[in-house]
C-alpha cells in the first residue's frame, strides 16, 4: 500500500515533485498557518479536558471520600493508561494513510462529550470509567496532528511550528485550572464538567469545514528523506526500526522521566495551595491556572523558537536549552514548595514554569525527524505512550502514594504529607536531562561522521 494519500480537494495541499518539497505560495501557507492555529486551539481543549479535574480534586474527594492515591489513580491512572494503550495501534492505522483532518474532528467531539459525561456521575467507579473514556478518545489526536504538522512544515521550520502547536498545552491549563476554579466555586464541580465538554464539540464541526489533508512527506527535502515509494511498515517492525535509533530512545526516555516529574507536581499543585495555605477553588484556580498558561506558553514559545535557531547548527543542539531548563526547574520547585505564603509559592513558580517548558517543542520536533516519514505517527505515539505511561499514569498516582505514606509518618498531616511527596518526585529532572545529554551527543556523532552538520 502506498504511503501518498490522494488529494481531491481543489484547494488541497499538492503532492510532491520529484525533485523537492512542494511549493508554498502565499494561499498555501496562509492555508497551513490557520490549521497550525487551529489544531493549537484543538490541543488547548484537549488539555482542558483532562486537566480541569486536577482543580476539582478537593471537592471531588470529599464527595467520594477518597484518599489521596484513588484521586492520583482519577487523575492519572483512568486517563492515562487507556490513553496509553490506544495510542501506537491508532497512530499504526494513521499512519496507512487515513484522513487525519476527519479523524481528528472525531476524536475531539468524542472527548468533549466524555468529559461532559464525568460530571454527571455518581461514584467513583463510574467517575473512573468516564476518564477512561476521555483517555480513549484523546489517544489518537496528538499523533495524527503531529504527522499533519510535519507534512504541513519542512524539517527546519518544525521546531517553531510545533512550538505554536504546543502551546496549547499551556493554555489548555490555564482554562482548565481558570474557568473550572471560578465554575466550580460559584456552583459545583459537574457543572465544571458539564461546560468544559461544550467548546469541543463546536470545533470538531468547523476544523473540517476550513482543514485540508496534505501529501504525506510533502515537505521533506529530499528523496530519500521523503521515502515516499516504500510501504508503511507493519506495526512490529515499525517499532523495532525505531528502537534501533538510539538517539531517538534518549529523547523518549528523558521526555517519560520529565513528563513524570512535571505531570506529579502539576496535577497535585492546587491540593497543594488549598491544603497549606488555605487557599479557596476560585483563588487556586485563577492564580495557578494564569501562571500555568502565560508562563508555559512563554516557556513553550522560546523552547520552539530556539530550537529552530539552534537546529541550524545540527540537531543535537536543539536539545542544550532544555537540558539546562529541566535541570533549573527542579530545584526552583523545591523553593516554591517550602514558601511560608501561598503568594510568595506562587512566585517562585513563575521560573519553574517557564524553564520547565522549554523541553516540549524541541522533543516533538526531535521524534518527527528522526523517523521515517511512513512512521511519523507511530513515532509520535510512541513518544506520548511513554511520556503518558510513565508520566500522566505514574506521576499522580505515585505522588499520591507518597502523599498518604508521608502523611502518615507525620502523624496524619495531609498537607506535609503532599509537600514531602512533590519534592521526592523532582529527582526525575536530572535523570531526564541525562538522558537528553546522551541522545545529543549520538546525533552530534551522527552529524560529524555524515560530514553535514544537519
Amino acid at each position: 500500500m502506498t504511503n501518498q494519500v490522494p488529494l481531491t480537494a481543489p484547494d488541497a495541499f499538492p503532492a510532491v515533485a520529484a525533485d523537492g518539497p512542494a511549493a508554498v505560495d502565499g494561499s498555501m501557507k496562509r492555508r497551513r498557518t490557520a490549521m497550525l492555529l487551529m489544531l493549537a486551539f484543538i490541543y488547548s481543549l484537549n488539555y482542558l479536558d483532562r486537566q480541569i479535574v486536577i482543580i476539582l480534586q478537593e471537592p471531588i474527594k470529599a464527595d467520594f471520600r477518597l484518599a489521596d492515591w484513588e484521586l492520583g489513580l482519577l487523575t492519572g491512572g483512568a486517563f492515562g493508561l487507556f490513553y496509553t494503550a490506544m495510542g501506537i495501534p491508532i497512530a499504526h492505522v494513521i499512519d496507512r494513510g487515513v484522513n487525519r483532518v476527519r479523524l481528528i474532528a472525531l476524536f475531539t467531539a468524542s472527548w468533549s462529550v466524555m468529559t461532559a459525561l464525568c460530571g454527571l456521575t455518581r461514584s467513583f467507579t463510574q467517575f473512573f470509567g468516564a476518564r477512561m473514556g476521555v483517555g480513549l478518545a484523546e489517544a489518537g489526536f496528538a499523533p495524527a496532528a503531529h504527522s499533519l504538522i510535519s507534512d504541513l512544515y519542512p524539517p527546519r521550520e518544525r521546531p517553531a511550528a510545533a512550538g505554536l502547536f504546543a502551546i496549547g498545552v499551556p493554555v489548555g491549563v490555564m482554562a482548565g485550572l481558570s474557568i473550572g476554579g471560578v465554575v466550580a466555586q460559584a456552583t459545583d464541580w459537574r457543572t465544571a464538567l458539564l461546560l468544559a465538554g461544550l467548546p469541543g464539540i463546536v470545533m470538531a464541526i468547523i476544523f473540517p469545514l476550513v482543514a485540508r489533508e496534505p501529501a504525506h512527506g510533502g515537505t521533506e527535502e529530499t528523496h530519500h528523506d521523503r521515502r515516499e515509494d516504500q510501504p508503511p511498515a507493519n506495526f512490529l517492525q515499525g517499532l523495532r526500526i525505531l528502537g534501533r535509533r538510539r538517539a531517538f530512545v534518549h529523547v523518549i526516555a528523558g521526555s517519560a522521566a520529565i513528563a513524570f516529574a512535571q505531570t506529579g507536581i502539576s496535577a497535585w499543585m492546587p491540593s497543594f495551595l488549598i491544603r497549606n495555605y488555605g487557599m479557596n477553588l476560585a483563588q487556586v484556580g485563577l492564580s495557578l491556572g494564569l501562571l500555568s498558561g502565560l508562563c508555559g506558553a512563554l516557556g513553550t514559545w522560546a523552547g520552539g523558537w530556539q530550537g529552530t535557531r539552534l537546529s541550524r547548527s545540527g540537531l543535537h543542539m536543539a536539545l542544550w536549552l532544555p537540558i539546562a531548563g529541566v535541570l533549573l526547574c527542579g530545584p526552583l520547585y523545591i523553593v516554591a514548595l517550602l514558601m511560608g505564603s501561598g503568594q510568595s509559592a506562587l512566585l517562585m513558580l513563575i521560573p519553574a514554569i517557564i524553564l520547565g517548558a522549554l523541553w516540549t517543542a524541541p522533543s516533538i520536533a526531535l521524534t518527527q525527524s528522526l523517523a521515517p516519514v511512513a512512521m511519523r505517527a507511530r513515532a509520535s505515539a510512541v513518544y506520548i505512550v511513554a511520556a503518558n505511561l510513565i508520566g500522566v499514569s505514574m506521576g499522580p498516582l505515585m505522588t499520591g502514594l507518597l502523599s498518604d505514606w508521608f502523611a502518615q509518618l507525620r502523624g496524619d498531616n495531609a498537607a506535609m504529607g503532599l509537600r514531602d511527596a512533590m519534592m521526592s518526585i523532582t529527582v526525575l529532572f536530572p535523570l531526564g536531562a541525562w538522558h537528553w545529554a546522551l541522545a545529543a551527543r549520538l546525533l552530534r556523532r551522527e552529524a560529524a561522521a555524515a560530514g553535514t552538520g544537519a
